[in-house]
């Protein structure tokens, strides 16, 4: 965005500023993934407020013909000047978190960067439609901060709370995705990191560490990761009662419509369903 063409921003209402907020969270977003999250049928009334957002210069946008072609929606990026704002709103000390030079290059990252992004974004959408304020996901940019997530840190850690009124101890989860074009050896490398991060108490609180939640494209992939993970645990000579490996694909999650519907996969099959209700988001 030129900066000449900006004459005068506006001030950013409520719902402008939560546009801003999660393209800080998720990378990037798109019209039909804000609609979701606002509750909103009519796509028209996010479209209006990331127009002024484009034209004030706060957020980018990726698309060409191809995407139409394609049946890629436009996907919406934070600029600077947004993330500035968002500096602007927090503490001085809050402010800092937020790293502007870490999306400079937002607009020229990989397509595949921007489904990744995109396919969290979903998954907390689904999260909120299904547990409403009794979840809270942090992606990327909110577990940077923190230094006793495993590195490279997963796409997200999830608290849950359960029980009447969510009185009872929440359930923590860490999700990681992964699409069928990504090589399998990095999804050994993960699969060992988690363990070894397991077997070394390298978790900071007094719970044992969160469930692995990884999410493929496929079945097939799905399938043969999990059969992956079985075998690590073996040779590891850990068990579920030490770390806790689910598996799922994203349809299968995406298409859950109640947290009652049976999405998950654990990787020792040996476990009772009793077991993995107990566990899992129920």
């Amino acid at each position: 965005m030129d900066k000449s063409v900006v004459k005068h921003r506006r001030k950013l209402n409520d719902q402008q500023i939560e546009v801003l907020e999660l393209l800080y969270r998720f990378r990037f977003g798109s019209n039909s993934l804000f609609a979701e999250y606002f509750g909103k049928k009519d796509r028209s009334f996010v479209f209006k407020r990331l127009k002024i957002l484009l034209e004030q210069g706060y957020i980018g946008k990726r698309f060409d013909s191809s995407y139409r072609i394609q049946g890629k929606p436009a996907a919406y990026y934070l600029l600077p000047a947004g993330a500035r704002v968002l500096q602007g709103l927090r503490t001085p000390e809050k402010a800092k978190e937020i790293k502007v030079k870490a999306i400079y290059n937002d607009k020229n990252v990989k397509d595949g960067f921007v489904a990744h992004c995109l396919s969290v974004f979903v998954i907390h959408n689904w999260l909120k439609a299904l547990y409403g304020d009794k979840q809270k996901l942090f992606s990327k940019s909110g577990l940077a901060v923190y230094g006793y997530f495993p590195r490279p840190l997963p796409d997200a850690y999830i608290s849950l709370k359960t029980g009447a009124e969510g009185k009872d101890k929440p359930k923590r989860y860490l999700l990681d995705i992964f699409e069928d074009d990504i090589p399998f050896f990095i999804l050994i490398r993960r699969i060992k990191k988690y363990i070894y991060f397991s077997k070394n108490n390298d978790w900071p609180k007094k719970d044992s560490l969160p469930a692995i939640l990884m999410l493929t494209e496929s079945p097939r992939r799905q399938k043969q990761l999990a059969r992956r993970i079985a075998k690590e645990l073996r040779e590891a000579e850990l068990d579920e009662d030490n770390i806790l490996f689910a598996t799922s694909t994203l349809e299968a999650v995406t298409k859950a419509k109640t947290n009652q519907d049976k999405i998950w996969q654990l990787a020792d099959q040996d476990k009772t369903m009793e077991a993995l209700e107990n566990i899992f988001m129920t």
